[in-house]
């Protein structure tokens, strides 16, 4: 099954490991980090509206991020809930 994160990208179910919102998830210095460093490493995905929360998911044995204007309910309630 797919999820769509937004209007144009999908990503598997299976590959989703967690769906976080940007405003509570980025309150912790950690999160800032990790997000820092993964976009450094080219390994986060990008939209062109303002984001509200990311979904961390394998790719490969490795890790995408991918941002999303949908907040995390309506993410969960598309495809998980």
């Amino acid at each position: 099954m797919f999820i769509q994160i937004t209007k144009e990208k999908f990503i598997r179910q299976k590959d989703i490991i967690g769906i976080f919102d940007l405003d509570t998830s980025t309150v912790s210095g950690v999160t800032k980090i990790f997000l820092s460093r993964a976009e450094k490493s080219k390994k986060t995905v990008g939209i062109n509206t303002l984001p509200k929360s990311f979904i961390l998911a394998d790719a490969d044995k490795d890790y995408r991020i991918y941002f999303s204007s949908n907040m995390t309910g309506h993410i969960y309630k598309s495809g998980l809930g």
